[in-house]
């Protein structure tokens, strides 16, 4: 199994579970809040980690209690942060605001400043993994000189396509369908639509009743790629990333819970538990 790095967000996530998005002017009660980490990077990373993958994360936190509290996070799921930079000032927060049918509306609170970490070009082995779970042009030549010497990049759009393998993204991050690489577009509830040069191909969704969609894309792109890790098909990378995204969206967390799906070739699920956040749910 090849290393991954996950270059991404490490956040700390605000949960209200409202029953409608208010509009403007209007007030609307929270039924129930939860403190719980978060963040896309930092989603991936643990995922990816609890599969039992060798994960590295590259990211930053603020010289805060919520940055203690998402690096002890990442720590105890098993991933390295010996490239997570402490930052001066706060982690990267954000509010959310959760419908009954699972949608969420996401509200950022302090400045990104993912755009001005180093990234740890002479760490990287070749054929390692490397995935962009958030993008910034300042990344451009370090993803080239990793596809250079031979790691395998992979981002979420728009990505420097003669560098990526593969963009990863929902409907949404797509302002147009690149022609260099392969883009697999995430559609939420109605699955998943490949497209590599000269053919397009759909994935249904697996029904299940969602209660919480955060996490969902990125559980999709830690299964795909802890199945392209192992030399799968993409197919296969596809369904594992749906299966996992369906069990996601059936929980109230950020993070994704991928301990309960049972990946190919083994008997039981894994027993290893995912981060928690129960105690700061109020």
């Amino acid at each position: 199994m090849r290393d991954f790095w996950i270059t991404g967000p490490i956040a700390w996530d605000l949960a209200l579970y409202v029953d409608r998005i208010p509009a403007s002017g209007h007030f609307v009660q929270a039924g129930e809040s939860a403190e719980r980490p978060g963040g896309t990077g930092a989603n991936v990373a643990v995922a990816l980690s609890q599969a039992g993958a060798r994960v590295h994360m590259v990211g930053y936190v603020g010289a805060d209690a919520a940055g203690q509290n998402m690096t002890k996070t990442l720590t105890a799921a098993g991933v390295d942060v010996d490239h997570v930079q402490v930052l001066p000032g706060h982690t990267s927060s954000v509010v959310l605001l959760i419908e009954p049918n699972g949608e969420r509306t996401i509200i950022g609170i302090h400045a990104d400043l993912l755009n001005t970490i180093t990234i740890p070009i002479d760490a990287v082995a070749p054929e390692d993994i490397i995935y962009f779970a958030a993008w910034h042009h300042s990344f451009t030549a370090a993803a080239q000189a990793m596809a250079a010497a031979g790691a395998l990049v992979t981002s979420v759009p728009p990505g420097t396509t003669p560098a990526m393998r593969y963009l990863i993204g929902s409907r949404n991050d797509f302002s147009e369908i690149p022609e260099e690489a392969t883009a697999i577009v995430t559609e939420g509830a109605k699955g998943v639509t490949v497209y590599s040069p000269g053919k397009s191909d759909h994935y249904p969704a697996i029904p299940t009743d969602a209660v919480d969609a955060t996490g969902a894309g990125d559980a999709f792109a830690a299964g795909l790629l802890w199945e392209i890790g192992n030399g799968r098909p993409l197919a296969e990378g596809v369904h594992l990333g749906l299966a996992w995204a369906a069990t996601t969206v059936r929980a109230k967390s950020s993070m994704p819970n991928t301990t309960s799906v049972r990946l190919p070739g083994t008997s039981d699920p894994r027993p290893k538990e995912s981060p928690s956040a129960d105690r700061f749910r109020s």
